[in-house]
């Protein structure tokens, strides 16, 4: 099922650039009917719009279901359902492109985007930190023991290619200062390469600490790991094809987690307030 997702998510914004251009080329040539054309652009433009707001906007969050892209998608599809109701066969098969453009959104938005039963309690509040290793920078060994002497607060995050995942390190390096006066060091956990990682952390002139976990072996043993969750394609920029679900965890300085939040949807991560004042957590 992963492996599906991992293809579907290259396929559907490759699907959504090909239906835009192909569309609003129809409608600079004048091709006929305008409508079913101009309906077919905004279907597939809409969802496309909401891709490249995710990459510009730098957002670490979205609503669940972004209402307003699914409403234009939709009037888009009506338009050439309503041309393919007046004029037949002659207003071609945009209706069909349109209508798999919009199952493919829902799908994208009810299925791809979520994590079913993804909770473990080793992670929840009370708890104590498990023992777990990653890897430096610098390529050492660096064991979960090392978290005790000091509150900490640990992000794991799917990699410098999700959107979600850098804006939201660049969130936790805005509130740094909070953290830093509270005492709290902050690390920053992914299995992806070493040097993507030191790219990532050239940005930022923060004390951060960057950790690989190689091969997911700290989130395959955290319950964290995502198999196949890197987008099909990346592999080819030197990304695993596994990589963790997005988590974050606050600790105090005896080990013990104060809060967690393991979000069910990629596109939804905690606001900042819940980490710098975490409150009981149930």
């Amino acid at each position: 099922m992963n492996l599906l997702k991992s293809v579907f998510i290259s396929g559907f914004i490759t699907w959504l650039v090909m239906v835009s251009l192909y569309a609003i080329s129809q409608l600079v040539k004048g091709t006929e009917p305008i409508i079913s054309w101009l309906g077919l652009s905004l279907c597939a433009l809409s969802p496309l719009a909401f891709f490249i707001k995710v990459f510009l906007a730098r957002s670490p969050r979205t609503e669940r279901h972004p209402v307003e892209y699914t409403v234009l998608s939709g009037l888009g599809l009506a338009l050439t359902l309503a041309m393919s109701y007046r004029f037949g066969p002659s207003a071609g098969m945009m209706h069909y492109w349109a209508g798999l453009t919009i199952i493919l959104w829902l799908a994208y938005l009810r299925w791809y985007s979520v994590f079913r039963g993804r909770y473990t309690n080793s992670l929840k509040p009370g708890s104590k930190l498990p023992e777990f290793r990653l890897e430096s920078m610098e390529g050492h060994i660096v064991s979960s023991q090392g978290f005790m002497a000091a509150p900490h607060l640990l992000l794991f995050y799917r990699g410098n290619w999700c959107p979600f995942c850098t804006a939201q390190i660049e969130e936790l390096a805005a509130s740094y200062k909070r953290l830093e006066a509270a005492g709290i060091e902050v690390v920053l956990i992914s299995p992806q390469p070493i040097r993507k990682s030191q790219a990532m952390a050239a940005r930022f002139n923060l004390p951060l600490i960057f950790l690989r976990d190689r091969n997911g072996s700290a989130a395959r043993q955290l319950g964290l790991l995502h198999q196949w969750g890197t987008p099909m394609g990346m592999q080819l920029l030197g990304y695993e094809s596994d990589t963790v679900m997005p988590t974050v965890i606050l600790t105090d300085q005896h080990g013990t987690i104060v809060f967690s939040d393991q979000t069910d949807n990629y596109r939804v991560r905690p606001e900042p307030e819940a980490w710098l004042n975490p409150g009981p957590q149930t």
